[in-house]
């Protein structure tokens, strides 16, 4: 239930603040805090503060769903703080994918809107889905089903016309804070592991940070 209570204060502050309106410092220290409640290492590619809204953050560690994160939505950005994004990561990106693709390496893929806003456990509803040819040379990303400005009808519950940008993705248990046991939902060669990077919808405007542990 506290989950879900925290997810709609975000939802009505985004929906109620001016948009590419100067965040105020409550506001920033609250990012600033939650953002510090994880490694360096997972979310050092994240703004340092936030500056304009709508935004979004989401705060998960719910080991045994294996659901570890750190997000950050922000809307409405200016197109020249966009396009500087970007071309930041063309340049660092380990790899780079659409949301539009018929073949992504997606973590927690069985989640559903349900089983997400209860807290519910996730049935596996076909298991050749977790191991397939086409995620050979794939890293892991995550799923957007957070978002509460607008949800894509996908397996990444993300709208077409996303660039997905992976920053950095390894293999195994990383983060000594989280004892995370094998992800049932992952291929066998990442039942555990983490994934950073940043999804890009230029014609939205929108920019999505992510880390996330499984």
């Amino acid at each position: 239930m506290m989950k879900k209570i925290i997810l709609l204060n975000v939802f009505i502050f985004g929906i109620l603040s001016c948009n590419n309106k100067s965040v105020d410092s409550l506001d920033n220290q609250k990012y600033i805090e939650a953002k510090s409640s994880f490694n360096r290492k997972l979310v050092d590619h994240f703004p340092k503060k936030v500056t304009s809204y709508p935004f979004q953050t989401v705060n998960s560690k719910n080991i045994s769903k294996s659901d570890v994160r750190f997000m950050l939505y922000e809307h409405e950005k200016d197109l020249k703080n966009v396009d500087s994004v970007v071309r930041s990561l063309e340049k660092k990106s380990l790899a780079k994918y659409s949301s539009n693709d018929s073949c992504l390496l997606i973590v927690n893929r069985f989640e559903t809107l349900k089983t997400y806003e209860n807290v519910e456990d996730v049935a596996i509803t076909d298991s050749a889905k977790i191991n397939q040819d086409c995620f050979r040379n794939l890293y892991p990303i995550p799923n957007f089903i957070e978002n509460e400005f607008s949800k894509g009808k996908n397996g990444i519950y993300l709208e077409n016309n996303f660039d997905i940008y992976v920053l950095e993705a390894k293999k195994g248990n990383w983060f000594k804070e989280f004892k995370m046991i094998p992800n049932p939902q992952m291929p066998a060669n990442w039942k555990n592991g983490y994934s950073k990077g940043i999804a890009v919808n230029r014609g939205k405007k929108t920019l999505i940070y992510w880390g996330v542990i499984w």
